[in-house]
């Protein structure tokens, strides 16, 4: 195997990498096929990831206020119940605004 270095820095790398695994820069060519499949790939992945997580929180937010609205007035115990639902929503949408970053990161290396 030959090694090269990063042009942006300077660690000595295995020809057959993508990504330097120090800074993250793309090693291979713009007419390189290597670089359009793994990376269009994992952008496509993640922004399926982001949406996944929006759809979530929604849903999850929604029967909590509903479903908690509900059951406090019955009991209010079970009104807790909607607040944790409704917590996991604002959880998931915190892991949709990673996955849609991450999108955008990936996207920008892919055009550079």
């Amino acid at each position: 195997m030959t090694m090269l270095c990063c042009q942006r820095c300077g660690k000595e790398i295995d020809e057959d990498l993508v990504f330097c695994p120090e800074c993250g820069e793309i090693l291979v060519h713009e007419d390189s096929e290597l670089q359009e499949s793994p990376v269009s790939g994992e952008v496509e992945e993640t922004k399926d990831r982001a949406n996944m997580y929006v759809i979530l929180a929604v849903v999850l937010v929604t029967v909590g206020m509903v479903g908690g609205g509900l059951l406090l007035v019955s009991s209010s115990m079970l009104g807790l119940f909607g607040i944790a639902l409704v917590c996991l929503g604002i959880g998931c949408t915190a892991a949709a605004y990673r996955h849609e970053r991450k999108a955008g990161s990936l996207h920008k290396q892919l055009n550079r």
